[in-house]
């Protein structure tokens, strides 16, 4: 030894859930009423702290959290996607939409009673007229998540102007673009 002081600073490698992180989560969502599974990820990425990336109760069950820590939580329609409104379905001519618009699953602009504007799927067609549905998917449902935090890390100066999390920040800082 030379008798050389060396001093340094210990940094954990994760830290846990909380404003300004990037979250790396595996999901399983569920359908709480029937258990069926609606998805299931192992690489979603989002920016924590009330940027609109999660679900508010979603944040809270995560906040405090850290690498390999797990969360299970129901949310109530108003809560999740909202409540499902009959208001939004609506029958309309196919002539109204272009051909490749008139089959189930297409999604589509519209407006809605209101005059907002609504993306609306194709959910049925039964000769020249189309059903168009502008709820959400799951618009009404009960669902269960099941979380699993993955990896966390500082969110980049670009991330926060961005409000969301990439998936590589290096290219996205080198690009000055906004990539997912």
């Amino acid at each position: 030894m030379t008798g050389e002081t060396v001093h340094f600073v210990s940094k954990p490698k994760y830290t846990a859930v909380r404003r300004d992180k990037v979250v790396r989560l595996r999901y399983a969502l569920f359908d709480d009423g029937s258990n069926r599974t609606l998805e299931y990820r192992d690489d979603l990425y989002y920016l924590h702290g009330g940027y609109g990336g999660a679900f508010p109760k979603v944040e809270a069950a995560l906040e405090g959290l850290e690498v390999g820590m797990k969360a299970e939580l129901t949310l109530d329609p108003g809560e999740a996607f909202g409540a499902w409104e009959p208001d939004l379905v609506l029958s309309v001519p196919a002539a109204e939409l272009p051909p490749e618009g008139r089959r189930v699953g297409v999604e589509v602009d519209g407006e809605a009673p209101d005059g907002h504007v609504v993306k609306f799927r194709v959910t049925g067609v039964e000769g020249e007229t189309l059903t168009l549905d502008g709820n959400h998917p799951y618009a009404g449902l009960r669902l269960r998540f099941h979380l699993e935090v993955l990896d966390i890390r500082d969110a980049t100066p670009r991330e926060l102007e961005l409000g969301h999390a990439v998936r590589d920040p290096a290219a996205l800082e080198a690009e000055g673009g906004d990539t997912e």
